[in-house]
């Protein structure tokens, strides 16, 4: 018996690429370290660099915690997208034309298609210790 992690098979698919797409994303932004150093920017790279690997090894070998990586690395991501958004969108800038912002929707979508989609407990985990014991 396969081990579950979402209800359909197109969730998981889509948690893997998304997983994916924000690990290269993150680790494409190492480069940017050589720019403009700062002590905040590097410490955030490395931990957005963690967390995305992480969940992505976590969704590839179906562990127990991959959604909460996954959950992890979608949330920093929806910050530091929707951070500067927003200041955007209080001095007057408009946002809804913006690729980052259609980036952010796709994101915050993908968070709640995760989570509702996601297998709450998982069947097969006890199953060993049901060996023996009869079950009509």
């Amino acid at each position: 018996m396969k081990k579950k992690i979402f209800k359909y098979r197109l969730v998981y698919y889509l948690a893997v690429i998304t997983s994916l797409l924000l690990f290269i994303i993150s680790a494409f932004s190492v480069f940017e370290i050589f720019n403009d150093f700062n002590l905040f920017k590097t410490l955030f790279i490395a931990i957005s660099l963690v967390i995305n690997s992480f969940a992505f090894v976590n969704l590839v070998e179906k562990y127990d915690k991959a959604i909460l990586f996954l959950n992890l690395s979608l949330f920093l991501s929806i910050i530091v997208l929707g951070y500067p958004l927003l200041f955007g969108f209080l001095n007057g800038y408009n946002i809804l034309e913006n690729f980052i912002f259609k980036f952010l929707i796709i994101l915050i979508l993908n968070l709640l298609i995760v989570n509702v989609f996601k297998v709450k407990k998982y069947a097969g985990a006890n199953e060993i210790e049901n060996i023996g014991k009869h079950q009509d």
